[in-house]
């Protein structure tokens, strides 16, 4: 009832009782309450201070939504082999593409975020589909982020799933 639009959760409904749908919207608002409250250190801030990486950040969030998981989720709801092979294909080719946006955002550090202590949103968005691809790589006999196909993503995805945030949340 608190999204008519799409029927689903997650919601964030507000004291006053207006309601904020879909992950990265909502995210984005606790980011910009925490930023607007002045009260939060930029350590615990999940977007960059510059407002062209801040862009890139959401612009990132925005394909690994729109993109990369339907890309990841039709590798298991193909209904023919050949459906399933070009699945694959277009999975591999978004990790590549988020290959390349991890070496861009990271700035040589642990995370999208361009830091080491911490996740930020684009780690958080992509980090929430680990456990689904995983479960496909070993449905499907697939190896999608891995050492040899994309190095730094498969450092990363490691770094995150260790983060004691996400070993709170993620399944073994």
């Amino acid at each position: 009832a608190a999204n008519p639009v799409y029927g689903k959760i997650p919601v964030l409904l507000l004291p006053d009782g207006r309601a904020i749908c879909e992950s990265a919207v909502i995210i984005q608002y606790i980011e910009d309450v925490a930023r607007g409250s002045g009260g939060a250190e930029a350590s615990s801030l999940l977007l960059p201070d510059d407002p062209y990486e801040r862009a890139m950040h959401r612009f990132w969030t925005a394909f690994i939504d729109d993109k990369f998981w339907p890309a990841l989720d039709a590798v298991s709801l193909a209904p023919t082999p050949g459906a399933r092979a070009q699945a694959v294909e277009d999975t591999r080719a978004a990790l590549s593409l988020l290959e390349v946006a991890f070496k861009d955002r990271s700035n040589g550090r642990a995370f999208f975020s361009g830091g080491d202590a911490a996740p930020g949103l684009l780690d958080l968005a992509l980090g929430c589909f680990l456990p689904a691809l995983r479960a496909c790589e070993r449905l499907h006999g697939l190896s999608l982020i891995d050492a040899s196909a994309t190095p730094l993503l498969d450092g990363w995805s490691q770094r995150f799933a260790a983060h004691p945030a996400a070993k709170r949340v993620l399944p073994d």
